[in-house]
């Protein structure tokens, strides 16, 4: 029997983690650039789609039906049906109006929710990039099919199983499938027993799991249901769907009604009978109880507040959802991409000593100019715009732009596509750039490195560009004025806390002076300011501490330069603070 690797279709007689990178790639028939057009789409037909099985809609039919599945509406129908069989018909009707009147609206709003629903996971789709033909291309993960070459970096949702290519520093979170709330350190090189357990299987990662930080190249070994997520889904596919609370506690409410409604028409019957009233009449007494008791109207108001939420663009599905929502009182969203378009541009170049320059045009092409407050700007100005540019696209391994199809494309970190984007409103295209400039290394943005940076070869020469935060230039900067790295180190921490402290008085107004405010006016705020300095100058002189954040006592020299460069913050508040109340 052949081996063959787990996909949609197919059983996992092997384990991908026990064969070398080259060998899954030989058994996938792929290679590192990656599947063709053409390839990936026979093997699309051939394996499905990377998606797992999602229960087919009912029809409306059935969903008008559903709509009589409740306690309360049984009680209903009984009461409708005993009134028609004493013949009291107009009872009967107002029951079933009452009756179909929710059905109708229930049915027709939870049909169209139903549609703005699929419409909308047909919206937000997941996307992840591969390799195909040596080009890097977006698409949905439900595109994916074994042999892909994906790219994944820090915050990808990892799409299917994959097998790791290449990686560097690559952490990833697997509590969904493990339980383990550790990141685990992956290490694409590694070659493990054929029996090794999920949890340790270094040299891949599952769909699911998402990258806490690092890059990777993977291939896909398995999708859909041959996913260790898929063998999960299919065993939990046919549990029955937990009731909802809404429907729990109708159903005691109901047995309760049932309860006092049986005690009380027996109680009138009983007391009916002893004064000699007919049967007919008897029954039509109790039946009158049953209906007056039961409140019919609770489905009708669920249906009415299922269609103001419609008004208002909220989905809701079912009915019973609507208590659920009811009872929210606080929601907690992520701004970026839920409430905006997640999209940004660059507007503005400063550049020292006071050059500004204005970007034009929006969105997300690369449709403008930079422009100075002249107009074009002059050769020397061009000439430091595109040592910028050319930094800005050199050191950017998080962002893509390119052109297809007659449009242009995007996928990445927006800031870095932002970064792309003005670049080539200069006439600066990366792909020409690493052409001209071959790179030799580059280590990627991390949150905790606040930098990225990429060793390039230019004219001759390795030549270094970096993009990233102010606190490493600072380094930088310590570095080249003769400081060694402790030194260096030891100073940017140390103005770091002088600028938070001094900039801690600047924050009291957006308008008034720093100067014109009493430290002592908030003694709180004084003491927190002079602790947090006096704990960072005691662990420059407690051992064990700066043994372990590699700090040192400075000389008086070193703390005025940096007190110094701290004071600057002030400097520059306190001029826009006096340009504003001279402007505004």
């Amino acid at each position: 029997m052949d081996e063959t690797f787990a996909t949609a279709k197919t059983t996992p007689v092997i384990n991908v983690h026990a064969y070398s990178a080259q060998q899954v790639l030989d058994k996938l028939h792929s290679s590192t650039h990656g599947l063709s057009q053409s390839e990936a789409v026979a093997r699309l037909q051939s394996y499905g789609r990377n998606t797992l099985p999602r229960p087919v809609p009912p029809g409306i039919a059935r969903v008008f039906l559903r709509q009589f599945r409740s306690p309360l509406i049984y009680v209903l129908l009984a009461a409708a049906l005993l009134s028609l069989f004493i013949k009291e018909y107009s009872d009967a009707g107002f029951i079933f109006a009452v009756l179909m009147i929710n059905a109708v609206i229930g049915a027709m709003q939870e049909h169209s929710a139903q549609r703005a629903a699929d419409s909308l996971n047909r919206l937000v789709s997941t996307r992840c990039r591969v390799l195909r033909e040596g080009d890097t291309w977006e698409i949905d993960a439900e595109q994916l099919v074994p042999g892909d070459i994906v790219l994944l970096e820090s915050g990808d949702r990892v799409p299917a199983d994959l097998r790791l290519l290449h990686c560097h520093d690559l952490q990833v979170d697997e509590s969904l499938l493990t339980g383990e709330s550790l990141p685990v350190l992956k290490d694409a090189t590694s070659i493990l027993a054929a029996d090794t357990l999920l949890a340790d299987r270094t040299n891949m990662i599952f769909a699911g799991s998402l990258v806490i930080r690092g890059r990777a190249q993977a291939v896909v070994a398995a999708t859909a249901l041959a996913t260790e997520m898929g063998h999960i889904a299919s065993e939990i596919l046919n549990r029955p769907t937990p009731r909802a609370p809404l429907l729990v506690r109708m159903e005691k409410f109901t047995h309760y009604i049932a309860l006092l409604v049986a005690l009380a028409a027996i109680a009138m019957a009983v007391v009916a009978a002893s004064r000699g009233m007919p049967a007919s009449e008897i029954f039509l007494l109790v039946v009158a109880l049953a209906v007056s008791a039961i409140p019919e109207g609770l489905p009708v108001a669920l249906a009415i507040s299922m269609r103001r939420m419609a008004r208002r663009h909220v989905i809701v599905r079912r009915l019973v959802a609507v208590e659920a929502l009811g009872s929210c009182t606080f929601i907690a969203t992520d701004k970026t991409g839920t409430l905006t378009v997640n999209q940004l541009t660059t507007r503005r170049i400063i550049l020292a000593p006071n050059h500004e320059y204005e970007i034009t045009g929006e969105g997300l092409e690369p449709n403008g100019q930079i422009l100075s407050a002249e107009g074009t700007p002059a050769p020397h100005e061009q000439a430091l715009l595109e040592r910028l540019c050319l930094a800005a696209v050199l050191a950017n391994n998080e962002g893509f732009i390119g052109h297809r199809d007659n449009q242009w494309s995007h996928h990445g970190d927006s800031v870095d596509v932002a970064l792309l984007i003005m670049a080539h409103k200069l006439g600066i295209v990366k792909e020409e750039s690493l052409n001209s400039f071959p790179e030799q290394a580059v280590i990627p943005f991390e949150p905790e490195l606040r930098f990225a940076a990429s060793l390039n070869q230019v004219e001759g020469r390795p030549q270094v560009f970096v993009k990233g935060a102010l606190s490493f230039f600072l380094f930088q900067w310590l570095l080249a004025q003769g400081y060694n790295l402790d030194e260096a180190r030891n100073g940017t921490l140390l103005l770091m806390v002088l600028f938070e402290n001094i900039h801690v008085f600047n924050s009291r107004s957006e308008t008034r002076s720093a100067l014109q405010h009493s430290p002592l006016r908030n003694r709180i705020l004084l003491f927190g300011t002079l602790v947090a300095q006096l704990i960072h100058i005691g662990a420059m002189y407690t051992p064990w501490i700066s043994e372990v954040l590699h700090i040192q006592p400075v000389s008086p020299q070193h703390w005025l330069q940096l007190l110094g460069l701290a004071l600057s913050v002030l400097v520059v508040m306190e001029l826009h603070k006096f340009l504003r109340q001279k402007i505004f």
